[in-house]
């Protein structure tokens, strides 16, 4: 990451906002909830069901890596919920 500050780097998603400055992170409780409704329990099922290396449902599960886009909308796709529900929004200073 550049040593720019924020205020002035290129990518406006870093940029200072309205009531501070924040990123997304999947929800893993919400996660595991909406896969155990539908009956999958283990990593392994998340990863047969969303099409996602079980690496990568691993390394998820234990928040060691956040999901691209793509991935994130497979996880909602596959377990028919909106983006949102697993995906959630927290304080940039919470995620450092």
């Amino acid at each position: 990451m550049s040593k720019e500050s924020a205020a002035t780097s290129d990518n406006p998603c870093l940029e200072p906002t309205e009531g501070g400055d924040y990123v997304y992170r999947l929800d893993i409780t919400k996660l595991r909830e909406a896969a155990n409704a539908h009956g999958d329990h283990t990593q392994v099922a998340i990863a047969r069901r969303t099409g996602i290396a079980e690496s990568s449902v691993s390394r998820y599960l234990r928040a060691e890596a956040q999901p691209d886009l793509n991935c994130a909308m497979r996880i909602a796709e596959a377990y028919d919920v909106d983006l949102r529900t697993v995906i959630k929004r927290i304080p940039i200073e919470a995620a450092a």
